[in-house]
C-alpha cells in the first residue's frame, strides 16, 4: 500500500550533474561544517581558504572559557579551557570571528570528551552572515 502523502522530487538536467548543496541557518550561509575526533587531547586545526583556525584545548583550573588570539594575519587561535564534559560543552550561539570575503564570519561548536586527557569529539560550523558595511 502506497502512502498518498509521500512527496518526491524529480531533478533532471544535463549529463546527470549533481546540483550543489547549499545550507543556511538563520539567514547565514554554512561554508564549512563537520565532526572530528582529535588524535589526542590538545588541538584541532581547520583551514578555510588561506585562513587557519586552531582550537587549542587547555586544562587549567575549573573555569570554562574561550580566549582568542592572532598568530599572524591569517591564523586565529581559540584557547579553549576545560571543555571536558561527556555530554558536551560549547557556545550557545555562534561567535563572530571577523570577516571573510567582505561578510561577517561566525563559528558555532560543541566539544565532547570523557576526561581531560582523552581525545575530543568536536562538531563545528562556520557561517557567513551579512556583508560588512551594509
Amino acid at each position: 500500500m502506497e502512502n498518498e502523502n509521500t512527496t518526491t522530487i524529480n531533478i533532471s538536467g544535463a549529463a546527470n550533474i549533481i546540483p550543489p548543496v547549499k545550507v543556511k541557518t538563520s539567514g547565514k550561509d554554512v561554508i564549512a561544517s563537520g565532526s572530528v575526533n582529535t588524535f589526542t587531547h590538545d588541538n584541532l586545526e581547520v583551514q578555510i581558504a588561506q585562513f587557519k583556525f586552531i582550537f587549542n584545548f587547555i586544562n587549567s583550573g575549573n573555569e570554562q572559557k574561550i580566549e582568542y588570539r592572532n598568530d599572524g594575519p591569517e591564523t586565529l587561535i581559540l584557547d579553549i579551557y576545560n571543555f571536558n564534559n561527556s555530554i558536551g560543552t560549547g557556545v550557545t550561539t555562534p561567535v563572530r570571528l571577523g570577516t571573510l570575503m567582505d561578510r561577517e564570519l561566525y563559528l558555532g561548536f560543541m566539544v565532547y570528551s570523557i576526561s581531560p586527557e582523552a581525545s575530543k569529539l568536536v562538531h563545528y560550523t562556520f557561517m557567513l552572515g551579512d556583508k560588512v558595511g551594509e
